[in-house]
């Protein structure tokens, strides 16, 4: 007796079809879903970089054609932008040395304004950072590798604490500290005035150099205390250039990774949600606001010792200023400021010569500007036209 036994055949499950739709699978549906997401992630940065670009050769045409229309040639100003940035080691050199202290500005901006705070005061800070370093170079008998460090130690602490004042009269008084910051710009500058002239304790009362004695300005930074270079393909890259990338980095990795700094972008977020974690507004605001102060009084430092090497009532030189606009140019992003810190340097660097021709720098300020303008223009135009084709595809659906 035979019993036959009838085989039921097994179904195969379906592939997943791949997100962009389509019936293929295995390996090809792989790679279709990955292309997919690949267009996807893609196309933001693709339309951004397209209209930074073109928002920044329409402000370097604009601050061209100002110079063309005073009289200036146009390839004579990019010449010498050029070759005054990147025309050779030396050039790039200056480029690195004119962008350290203002990308150490920018990343202590970032810290501040991503605790939601608003501290506009980096000049004063700057200030006070090149005079707490002008204490150290002065009257610390030592070597290089002493006084180096304790100048910018004493620098940070210095620019901290001018702008922990400004957080104390918010936090403690409830003066605003765009208001307070601000004002104290000025009176950092007072302070600085006052300790190099006449009878204070940084002016230069003698020594030989010009202006010794009746000037408003401090002796010469001694030799063993200015900033070294390190050699890079030929390139004298600056101490200071390399003290603020490694800052940067540091920032950016704190900002995105940190607990701490999870807990400070939270703060800048939604400060009613930080209080109901038990995060304090006042006490992490400070700390924020002091960061931000000590990192421009490291740029102070790095003024002093890599830069002007002499105190003088002009010694922060707008790079308190200049600082603060790359973060907010940078959309407080530290790796960003990096970038645009380098831009503005060859600016600084490239303007350099333009004197020599007889062409005014202010038209290397308005290319500037114009770059800054192309930074900030490109989001708030994208932003416009993904909002309208949102209302497109609901008006569709």
């Amino acid at each position: 007796m035979s019993t036959e036994v009838s085989e039921t055949p097994v179904q195969e499950e379906p592939t997943p079809a791949p997100p962009g739709g389509g019936s293929r699978r295995g390996p090809d549906a792989a790679m279709a879903g990955l292309l997919a997401s690949l267009r996807g992630s893609t196309r933001p940065a693709i339309e951004q970089v397209l209209a930074f670009l073109c928002f920044l050769s329409l402000g370097i045409s604009v601050g061209l054609l100002l110079g063309w229309a005073t009289g200036h040639d146009p390839g004579v100003i990019l010449g010498d932008l050029f070759e005054g940035s990147i025309g050779d080691s030396i050039s790039i050199g200056y480029l690195l040395t004119a962008a350290a202290p203002l990308l150490l500005v920018a990343v202590g901006a970032v810290i501040c304004m991503r605790a939601g705070q608003f501290n506009i005061g980096q000049e004063g800070q700057v200030t006070l950072g090149a005079i707490g370093a002008g204490f150290v170079v002065f009257f610390v008998d030592g070597p290089g590798i002493v006084v180096i460090p304790l100048a910018f130690l004493a620098a940070a602490a210095a620019g901290g604490a001018w702008a922990f004042l400004a957080a104390l009269l918010k936090f403690g008084r409830g003066v605003d500290i765009v208001v307070s910051s601000l004002l104290l710009v000025f009176l950092a500058e007072q302070l600085l005035t006052g300790l190099i002239s006449g009878d204070g304790p940084l002016h230069d009362k003698g020594g030989g150099t010009l202006g010794a004695g009746t000037a408003s300005q401090s002796p010469r930074v001694p030799e063993k205390a200015m900033l070294p270079t390190i050699d890079v393909l030929g390139v004298a890259v600056p101490f200071a250039f390399v003290l603020a990338l490694v800052a940067a980095i540091l920032v950016a990795w704190f900002l995105s990774s940190a607990h701490a700094g999870y807990r400070l972008r939270i703060l800048g977020q939604n400060p009613t949600v930080a209080g109901t974690i038990g995060i304090s507004a006042s006490r992490l605001g400070s700390l924020a606001v002091a960061a931000s102060g000590a990192f421009a009084g490291a740029a102070g430092a790095a003024i002093l010792m890599g830069q002007s090497f002499q105190l003088n009532p002009g010694v922060a030189s707008s790079i308190g200023w200049n600082g603060l606009l790359i973060a907010l140019a940078a959309r407080t992003n530290a790796g960003v400021s990096v970038l645009l810190a380098l831009v503005f340097g060859a600016m600084v660097a490239g303007g350099g010569l333009l004197g020599g021709d007889g062409i005014p720098v202010d038209i290397v300020n308005v290319i500037t500007a114009a770059i800054v303008v192309a930074l900030l223009c490109p989001p708030v135009l994208l932003a416009a036209v993904r909002r309208r084709r949102l209302r497109r595809t609901v008006k569709v659906a």
